[in-house]
């Protein structure tokens, strides 16, 4: 696509001359973070930042349009910049065994966010029916360990919360030979009501319950600063925050199974949130 290759530089205010008593909006600075990601097999890709500079987009309607505008172009231009500007380093990993599988690689460090959105993705050959597990650990409260959301397990925690208020969600069940299933994590209201917590953990899994093909995965981490959450269908959507990171793993699910407990599926890694500095770690098992 042209959005990872060519980066497209700043040009509508650079010839752009305010009618005379127009009233006229400019964007705030935006930022947008992404790794670069056309690095060779076994190295991995730095994160890079883009800005929108303030005052770099207008509107005649209103600020919001302007920021709008700033948003869209870091969407467009951020991967690109990314790939030109980023280098790529060799992805050190720590062998737990002579099995490949057991090969863990190291922690990727977040920049601070309020929420996070998760998002397992599978196509075509991978196999039908994706089912996922996600939920808290080791947090020593009783409503939140271990409470599943997923097919067969729950919606929302707490229960018919909706996604402002929620601490996790899951999106929704997809069925079919290709899909993505999405699961928010509201950092931001389990800090509000458990403010003590010093360090919230999130596990990740997944079973096929239809089939497995080749089981090869992607997982989809997002990270939004501000605004609010809302559930919109299957999906779940950041509403006037701004995008912080957008990071991909790959992972195979190599268990198929009905009815299942998540000690019997496969493990896909572990979310390690600080409460006080606003900010995780995500290790992805292998």
């Amino acid at each position: 696509m042209e959005e990872n290759t060519t980066f497209k530089p700043f040009e509508y205010l650079d010839h752009y001359t305010p009618v005379e008593g127009l009233q006229v909006y400019y964007n705030t600075e935006k930022t947008l973070t992404l790794k670069k990601n056309d690095c060779v097999k076994g190295t991995t890709g730095n994160p890079v930042t883009l800005t929108a500079n303030a005052n770099k987009f207008v509107s005649t309607v209103s600020a919001s349009e302007a920021n709008e505008q700033a948003e869209s172009w870091l969407n467009a231009n951020a991967q690109a910049y990314a790939n030109n500007t980023g280098t790529c380093g060799i992805r050190p990993t720590a062998w737990r065994g002579a099995n490949p599988s057991c090969v863990l690689e190291p922690p990727t460090t977040l920049l601070p966010f309020d929420y996070m959105v998760i998002k397992y993705k599978w196509a075509p050959g991978a196999g039908v029916d994706l089912d996922t597990f996600t939920g808290f650990v080791n947090t020593g409260i009783s409503t939140l360990d271990k409470k599943w959301v997923g097919f067969g397990l729950g919606n929302e925690i707490p229960t018919s919360a909706i996604a402002q208020d929620s601490y996790i969600m899951w999106g929704g069940d997809i069925q079919d030979v290709t899909g993505t299933e999405t699961c928010l994590i509201n950092f931001k209201k389990v800090k509000e009501v458990y403010s003590n917590l010093n360090d919230v953990q999130i596990r990740m899994a997944g079973v096929w319950w239809v089939s497995k093909a080749s089981g090869n995965i992607d997982v989809e981490i997002t990270t939004f600063l501000g605004g609010t959450m809302t559930k919109e269908g299957k999906d779940i959507i950041n509403n006037d925050g701004d995008q912080v990171q957008q990071l991909n793993f790959s992972k195979n699910i190599s268990i198929q199974g009905k009815q299942l407990s998540i000690d019997q599926v496969t493990h896909i890694g572990y979310i390690n949130y600080s409460n006080n500095q606003s900010t995780a770690k995500v290790v992805i098992n292998y």
